[in-house]
Parts: structure tokens; C-alpha cells; sequence
């Protein structure tokens, strides 16, 4: 079958958590809906206000013989909640032009699926390119360890930076030597972030300009502090699990509680967080073992894998359209 990938009426730019499906599955990216006549599946990247804008129900209208399959895009927590109503009503009459839809976290299936009852919806998890990696970047997975990582740069606006800064802190406390990073931040997040890099001595702000130099950073830290309230699936843990870091953090995020359960906690539990942080550097062993651990269990979210969950969705979808 012939499979494309569509985002609506925003363009490719090649961002790892979506796109990394057209590399799994081999497939091209679709730069405007005339093109979808020519494929038989088309994987609708649910960005939000493309879906407003009611692009399911245009592919539908015109090509009905054409599969359509769902991939989640914004965490529901930052994104679908902050929608004014009609707005989620539009985004939710999209939905029901889908004939399946891949979920990035346990969460969101469960949404999903009420939204789509009759429809099958999978966890499908996001993909860890773990060969690309090693070919590209295991020059950095035996860096020298130098920093605290605080936080890692997002749009939404529930980053709680706040409360990584201030673990930090009170770690500095306990050693006055530590130096801690906000990682990859976009432009727009420097300046806001930087009060706390007045505010508290030992942290510095790395602004995002290269996945390259933010693997460099990210691999030198001894440890990660990323207390995000939202429920993504926890990119920065299978990154930091790959190079060899451990991570304390929010147990919203879905990979923190299947990489490094020991160091999940509550986003605003932040003595936890302290105590956490002053056993990993006491006795950097123990984020040995667990970084041994986390990166046999990253295997899962492999491409083979990935690919077999999305046959089988299909595999269910058609039989449903045979009968």
C-alpha cells in the first residue's frame, strides 16, 4: 500500500517527535492535500489547528477510499485544555474522519479512544531512533560529567523551570561547586529564563541551536532535573537514558516511570527531588546502574518495533472496512 504522511497546511520541518515516522515507515511527506489522491493511507499528524481547520474531513470529502490514520502531536495537557470550546468541538468533529489513531502515552489513548469509540486506538510511543544515534553520536556518550541540567527548553507554558531552578539551589547548598544548565532553549525562552540564572549563582541558560551541540551538553551532565507538569511522553528521557545520564523528573512524563521509576516523583515534590539529587552525587553508582537499566529498556521504543505496532493498527483497520 502506498502511504504518505500529511500535517495539514503546515510544512515539514523535519522535527524528530513526528517526523521520525516517515523514516521508520520510508514514506514522503505531502506538502498540500491535492497529493493525497494518489496514496492509499495517509498518516494525519493531529497538529492542532491544522485539525481545527478540519483537514480529515477535506481528505475524506475527496478521496474517500483513502485510510486514514491519526498520530497525536500536542500533549493534551498544554494544548487541548487551553482551546476555547467551539474550538475543541471542531477539533474533536475532525477526529471522527479517522479511521484509527496512534497515541503517544497511555494517557492519551484512553482520551482518544472515549473520543473514538468504535474506532481502534493504539499507544504507539515514541519512537527512539537508538541506531541513528549510535552512528551519530556516540561520540559524546563517554563525556566527562559537569553539569546539573535543569529543565529543557518548550513552547508550552507549563514549563515549571521554577522548581527545577530551586532544586538546584538547595543542592548548591550541599556543594557550592555544582554548575547547572537550563538545556536547549529557543530564543524566546532566554530571556525569561535568565532571571533565574541572576537569581541564583552556578546557572547558566544554553540556547537551542543545534541538535548536535545540545547532545554535547546534555551528555557532560551528571544528572537531569526536569520537573515538567504536562504529559508528554518524556523525549528528554530516552535521550539522556542513550547518553548515559540519569534523570530526576516529573512521573507525568511516560518515559520517566518506564526508564527511571526510582526518580520519578510528583513535579512540586521538590525535598524528593533534593534527596534524589544528593544520593546520585554521593554515590554516582547508583545513576550507573540505573542508566544500565533504562537503556536496555529504551530497545522498546525501536524502529522495528514501532513499525509493527503501525501493521497491525492497519492490519485491524482493514478488516474493519472489509466487513
Amino acid at each position: 500500500m502506498k502511504i504518505g504522511f500529511y500535517y495539514g497546511d503546515k510544512q515539514n520541518s523535519g522535527e524528530y517527535d513526528n517526523g521520525i515516522w516517515m523514516d521508520i515507515l520510508k514514506v514522503p511527506f505531502l506538502q498540500k492535500i491535492e497529493e493525497a489522491e494518489n496514496f492509499d493511507v495517509i498518516i494525519r499528524t493531529l497538529w492542532m489547528d491544522a485539525t481545527i481547520s478540519g483537514w480529515s474531513r477535506q481528505i475524506r470529502n475527496r478521496y474517500p477510499h483513502i485510510i486514514q490514520i491519526g498520530l497525536s502531536d500536542h500533549p493534551l495537557s498544554t494544548h487541548i485544555s487551553k482551546l476555547s470550546p467551539d474550538k475543541q468541538m471542531a477539533y474533536i468533529a475532525d477526529l471522527q474522519y479517522l479511521d484509527g489513531l496512534m497515541a503517544l502515552t497511555e494517557e492519551e489513548r484512553e482520551w482518544y479512544q472515549t473520543v473514538l469509540p468504535a474506532k481502534p486506538v493504539i499507544k504507539a510511543g515514541l519512537p527512539f531512533p537508538f541506531d541513528s544515534y549510535t552512528k551519530k553520536y556516540s561520540k559524546f556518550v563517554d563525556s566527562e560529567k559537569k553539569y546539573i541540567g535543569l529543565g529543557v527548553g518548550a513552547s508550552d507554558n507549563d514549563r515549571n523551570f521554577i522548581s527545577s531552578a530551586l532544586v538546584f539551589a538547595k543542592l548548591k547548598m550541599f556543594d557550592p561547586t555544582l554548575e547547572g544548565v537550563f538545556l536547549s532553549l529557543p530564543s524566546y525562552l532566554i530571556a525569561p529564563t535568565s532571571v533565574y540564572a541572576d537569581a541564583i549563582p552556578g546557572i547558566k541558560l544554553h540556547e537551542r541551536v543545534g541538535m548536535e551541540a545540545f547532545y554535547d551538553l546534555l551528555s557532560q551532565c551528571k544528572f537531569v532535573i526536569n520537573l515538567a507538569d504536562r504529559n508528554t511522553p518524556g523525549r528528554i528521557q530516552g535521550e539522556a537514558a542513550f547518553f548515559g545520564v540519569p534523570v530526576i523528573g516529573s512521573d507525568r512524563l511516560e518515559l520517566q516511570t518506564e526508564l527511571f521509576p526510582e526518580l520519578a516523583i510528583s513535579p512540586y515534590s521538590l525535598e524528593k527531588a533534593e534527596q534524589l539529587g544528593k544520593a546520585l552525587l554521593n554515590n554516582p553508582q547508583i545513576g550507573d546502574r540505573m542508566v544500565q537499566s533504562a537503556r536496555k529498556k529504551l530497545e522498546v521504543y525501536n524502529y522495528r518495533k514501532s513499525k509493527g505496532r503501525f501493521n497491525k493498527l492497519l492490519k485491524e483497520i482493514l478488516s474493519k472496512r472489509e466487513i
